[in-house]
């Protein structure tokens, strides 16, 4: 169970790098919006998670309850880091 739930933070806590990745690669273009800036990243990391839960709950690990519920706790988590690195990046521009 412990390995279900490290794997479910670290996969959760992953949807920052995602962020991170839109936000040093797409710096430029995004630069105008942080709207469209939000919205990209917000897209891929719904379908990260999305692919991730529909791997857990079709047997793709042992205990899914601890892996979801711990991805979702690391998930909401890059959420609030997202909003916050997003908005003093786009403060500074």
């Amino acid at each position: 169970m412990i390995r279900q739930i490290a794997a479910g933070l670290g996969c959760g806590l992953a949807t920052a790098a995602i962020s991170e990745l839109i936000l040093r690669l797409g710096g430029q273009a995004l630069q105008r919006s942080l709207f469209h800036a939000l919205a990209t990243g917000a897209a891929l990391r719904t379908l990260w998670v999305l692919a991730l839960l529909a791997w857990a709950l079709m047997g793709g690990i042992s205990n899914p309850r601890a892996f979801v519920v711990s991805l979702l706790l690391g998930y909401f988590a890059a959420q609030v880091f997202e909003g916050i690195r997003y908005t003093r990046y786009f403060a500074k521009c």
